[in-house]
């Protein structure tokens, strides 16, 4: 890896040294957290920290690779093309596999499980990629060559994410779909296109709930969850009652080790710890890990670390200002980073560096060209 980097650096084209003032900062900002977790080998267990280690390589692994590939916007389009096109044939067939068990599954969506998802694929990560994709489908059908099939996917891909994807997949969407009118509303000064979009933002939900089965019963899984959170009723196995505890939980331990965290291999056995100490309610299967990245790395390493993650968000937007879609994809991002602790799974963290270091790259380029 230090190879890699030294070669990187010392063979850069000019185009590169001008991603490395850019995206670069953001770049240095996985580094240091990278660096984190390799100082937490003084506190783990060895073969744990090993295993943290090598979980966490795509941090500085994938941007690096995702920069020194051919950057023609056919070749990136064609790379899209494929990616997003395993995601839609998943959700085809999750789909199928969903019609085909009705019933069964929308037994289970009211007891807080999820639609299986084709191939084994996390079913919040899912959403994740769901929403994501469709602000890639819509960055396509603006800039793209195949623009008939980038529509046709994005349409599918929204239907699909209402009756397959989870709760977290379905909040991100709809946060970045307000985030994005807002902004493109406000600098267009069209204000009309606000209203516009909270009426179409409340008729989209009524329409599925009528429409979709599946989604019905998430809502009223999610009213069930959010009387649990609120009133007295008991919390165990109410999916949001239980990430709210797993909060309180977390923001403790963050608290009592604000300085240096417990280690990112400790995370788990710490907050398991605090649970006890908080004589929590629930019962130890319903003891979930903290379900928030700002949480999970604070606990890790400190508040520093959180801080960190912050600092970050906010290279990755200064490096793409105006552009709306990258917007949309990051405000995904950073609204799961609420809600799961996305940057804990090989899957989150290819998502979040391959989206942001290869569209971050080309759009940031595409500013840099529209300021000068």
């Amino acid at each position: 890896m230090a190879v890699w980097a030294i070669v990187f650096y010392l063979k850069r084209s000019p185009e590169e040294t001008n991603w490395f003032r850019g995206l670069g900062k953001a770049y240095a900002v996985l580094v240091v957290w990278f660096v984190l977790i390799l100082l937490d080998g003084f506190r783990s267990d060895a073969n744990s920290w090993l295993q943290e280690v090598l979980l966490k390589l795509p941090l500085i692994l994938v941007p690096l690779y995702m920069v020194r590939l051919v950057t023609t916007h056919c070749h990136f389009e064609n790379a899209w093309l494929f990616l997003v096109s395993v995601n839609s044939l998943a959700a085809i067939a999750s789909g199928v596999n969903y019609i085909l068990n009705y019933d069964e599954i929308n037994a289970l969506l009211l007891q807080s499980k999820h639609i299986p998802v084709f191939g084994g694929m996390h079913h919040i990560y899912f959403g994740l990629f769901t929403a994501l994709n469709i602000w890639v489908s819509a960055y396509f059908i603006q800039q793209g060559s195949k623009k008939v099939y980038w529509k046709l996917n994005a349409v599918m891909l929204v239907i699909l994410l209402h009756i397959l994807a989870s709760r977290t997949g379905l909040v991100t969407f709809y946060l970045s779909a307000f985030v994005v009118l807002l902004i493109f509303a406000i600098r267009q000064r069209r204000f009309k296109l606000i209203v516009l979009g909270l009426v179409v933002g409340t008729l989209l939900p009524l329409i599925g709930y009528n429409v979709s089965t599946s989604f019905r019963n998430k809502v009223l899984n999610s009213i069930e969850d959010f009387s649990a959170v609120v009133g007295e009723d008991d919390i165990n196995y109410k999916s949001l009652a239980m990430r709210v505890e797993a909060w309180k939980t977390s923001k403790t331990v963050v608290l009592t080790y604000p300085i240096l965290g417990v280690g990112s291999t400790n995370v788990d056995e710490a907050l398991q710890i605090q649970y006890v100490e908080n004589k929590t309610v629930l019962y130890k299967e319903n003891r979930i890990g903290p379900h928030n990245q700002f949480l999970e790395i604070s606990m890790a390493h400190g508040i520093f670390a959180g801080l960190l993650l912050v600092v970050l968000i906010l290279f990755l937007y200064w490096n793409n200002p105006t552009q709306i879609w990258f917007i949309g994809m990051l405000t995904v991002l950073v609204a799961s980073f609420f809600l799961e602790s996305s940057l804990e799974r090989q899957a989150g963290m290819m998502a979040f560096c391959t989206l942001c270091f290869s569209f971050g790259r080309i759009l940031g380029a595409t500013d840099k060209e529209t300021q000068n």
